[in-house]
């Protein structure tokens, strides 16, 4: 054996005896944290976000919004003269109109466990159309009603819907003498 080989056993026990002491030595000089600053602050209890009532369907997806062409101005107007809230419908049931909360002059529609995603058609008539931008569903507004129809089909899916705009409208025309027996199917009849 040289005296090279013979040192290097001794050099590396050498070395690792040193780092052992540093380390023993940099941990003593290491002075212990205050008892204040051990401890983090309590922080604000915090609330949880608000949950979704569990009648109302869970929001819009990204699928049903993909390739949504920009809301004209005619579009934009129509989507002011939406009643926007809960509808409460025959038998109980209720639909939710809301503003779509990426796309501005689109309505999103619930109703049970289906969402759609609308767009706000005005009438001459004074109705405003709420057109599924997949072609499958229409909710129609008018004055003292709204009803949401399958377009497919050609069957209401649930009718009678009133929002409290359309329910405060009614009340007034009743005690105004106008006629509220308005449908879908028939225009207005006069007032004898």
């Amino acid at each position: 054996m040289t005296p090279s080989s013979r040192s290097a056993p001794r050099l590396l026990a050498v070395l690792t005896a040193c780092t052992v002491l540093l380390s023993t030595a940099q941990a003593q000089d290491a002075k212990p944290a205050p008892k204040a600053a051990q401890t983090a602050p309590k922080a604000a209890p915090t609330k949880p976000a608000p949950k979704r009532p569990a009648n109302v369907p869970p929001p819009t997806t990204a699928e049903q919004m993909a390739d949504l062409p920009h809301a004209d101005e005619e579009q934009r107007q129509a989507a002011t003269l939406v009643h926007y809230g809960k509808y409460v419908c025959d038998e109980k049931f209720e639909v939710f109109v809301e503003r779509n909360p990426v796309f501005d002059g689109y309505v999103d529609v619930r109703y049970k466990k289906d969402v759609w995603v609308m767009k706000p058609v005005a009438s001459k008539t004074g109705a405003v159309r709420l057109e599924d931008t997949r072609g499958r569903v229409l909710l129609v507004q008018i004055p003292f009603k709204s009803m949401l129809l399958n377009t497919q089909t050609g069957q209401r899916i649930v009718d009678s819907c009133q929002h409290d705009m359309q329910r405060g409208a009614e009340a007034e025309a009743k005690t105004s003498g106008a006629p509220v027996e308005r449908t879908l199917d028939a225009p207005p009849t006069a007032k004898q």
